[in-house]
C-alpha cells in the first residue's frame, strides 16, 4: 500500500519538475507553452532576462518574482489559460494578469503584434503594475508606457494617426481613460494613439517627464497632479499641443504612401494601359481587313477615325525586315508590363 501512495506522489514531483525545465534556464520566467507553441519559448527565453532588465531599468525598480508565460496555440487554449469560457477576441495578442504574476500570449500573434513584441509589452504592464504599488492611472497612460517599451509597428501606428489628424479623428482622452474601445479599427487607433502620445511626452519633457511622472505617484500623490508637476500642464492641455504637432502635409504624405493608395495608382495603370492596348489590337485588326480590301483594290470612301490611323498604317508598311522587327520588338515590349503583387511595393 504504501508502494502505492509513493507511485502517484512521484509523478506529482515529475510533472512539476518537468513543467520547470524551463524555469531551470531562466531564474524569473516559467515558459508554459500549450501543444503546437512550444517552439516560441526558444525565442522568448533568449530574450527575456535582457528585456527584463530594460523594462526594470526604465522604471527604475528592481522585481525579483518569477512570472509564468503562458504561450497560447489557438483560441480554446488561449481561453483556457486565461481562465474564462468565453471566447477571446482576435485582436488580442496577450494579456497580462498582475494579481497572478502571469502573461497569456498568443503564438500566432495578429496582425499587428508580433511574439516578442507582446511578450515586452505585457512585461511592461506587470512591472509598471509593481512600480504603482496598486495605484490606478489611465488605460492610455498603461498602454502608451508598454507600446513605448516595445517599440511595437511604429510606422503602421504612425500611418494610423497621422490618418486619423487628417480626418480629425483621434479618440479623446477622456474615452479611453477607464477603457479601450471594442472594435479591432478603433482598439488599434487607440493603441497607436497612445503610444505617439507617450513619444511627444518623452520628446517634449527631455525623456524625464515620464518617468518623474511615475515617482510622483509612488510618493502618493494624485495622477493629475503627478502627471501637471512632472510636465508643467495637465493630461488634456498636453494632449491638444500633441494633436496639434501634426500637420495636414505630414498627413498627406502617409496617406498618399499607403498601402491603399499605391495599389489605386497600381489599378489605374493597369486599366490605362489595358485600354491603350485594346485600342491597338481593334486598330491592328482592322488594319489586317483594309489590307485584304485594298490588294483587290477597293478604298472606302469614308472612314472612321481608327479606320483612317489604320489605312495610313498601312500605306506606311513595306513588309522590310526591319519594320517587322521594330513590330516585334513593339509587342515585345507591351508583353513585359507586369503588375506588381504586395511583397514588390513594400
Amino acid at each position: 500500500m504504501n508502494n502505492l501512495k509513493i507511485v502517484p506522489v512521484m509523478a506529482a514531483v515529475l510533472l512539476f519538475t518537468s513543467g520547470l525545465a524551463y524555469a531551470q534556464k531562466n531564474p524569473h520566467f516559467v515558459f508554459n507553452p500549450a501543444p503546437g507553441a512550444e517552439h516560441v519559448v526558444e525565442w522568448l527565453e533568449r530574450d527575456a532576462e535582457s528585456k527584463r532588465r530594460y523594462v526594470l531599468g526604465v522604471l527604475g525598480i528592481d522585481d525579483p518574482r518569477v512570472i509564468e508565460v503562458a504561450i497560447a496555440s489557438d483560441d480554446e487554449s488561449m481561453s483556457e489559460m486565461v481562465g474564462t469560457s468565453r471566447p477571446i477576441k482576435g485582436w488580442v495578442a496577450g494579456i497580462a494578469m498582475s494579481h497572478m504574476d502571469k502573461i497569456v500570449i498568443s503564438a500566432r500573434g495578429n496582425e499587428v503584434f508580433k511574439v516578442r513584441d507582446t511578450f515586452v509589452h505585457e512585461l511592461a504592464h506587470i512591472y509598471l503594475d509593481s512600480a504603482l504599488e496598486g495605484r490606478q492611472v489611465p488605460r492610455w497612460f498603461h498602454e502608451g508606457f508598454a507600446m513605448l517599451v516595445a517599440d511595437e509597428s511604429v510606422a503602421d501606428r504612425l500611418r494610423s494617426s497621422m490618418d486619423a489628424s487628417l480626418t480629425k479623428s483621434f479618440i479623446p482622452l477622456a474615452e479611453i481613460t477607464n477603457g479601450f474601445p471594442s472594435s479591432g479599427a478603433q482598439v488599434h487607433l487607440a493603441y497607436s494613439q497612445s503610444m505617439l502620445f507617450f513619444r511627444y511626452l518623452n520628446r517634449v519633457s527631455s525623456g524625464e517627464g515620464i518617468a518623474n511622472t511615475i515617482k510622483f505617484l509612488r510618493n502618493g500623490e494624485p495622477f493629475e497632479a503627478a502627471f501637471h508637476r512632472a510636465f508643467g500642464v495637465y493630461p488634456e492641455e498636453a494632449f491638444e499641443d500633441f494633436k496639434s504637432s501634426f500637420s495636414r502635409i505630414d498627413s498627406l504624405i502617409v496617406v498618399l504612401t499607403s498601402a491603399a493608395a499605391i495599389w489605386l495608382a497600381i489599378t489605374l495603370l493597369f486599366l490605362f494601359v489595358y485600354r491603350r492596348k485594346k485600342r491597338r489590337a481593334k486598330q491592328k485588326q482592322e488594319m489586317w481587313a483594309l489590307q485584304d480590301q485594298m490588294t483587290t483594290g477597293w478604298v472606302p470612301t469614308e472612314t472612321t477615325g481608327d479606320q483612317a490611323l489604320a489605312i495610313d498604317a498601312f500605306k506606311g508598311w513595306r513588309g522590310s525586315e526591319s519594320q517587322a522587327a521594330a513590330t516585334d520588338e513593339e509587342s515585345l515590349e507591351d508583353k513585359m508590363f507586369i503588375v506588381p503583387g504586395p511583397k514588390e511595393i513594400q
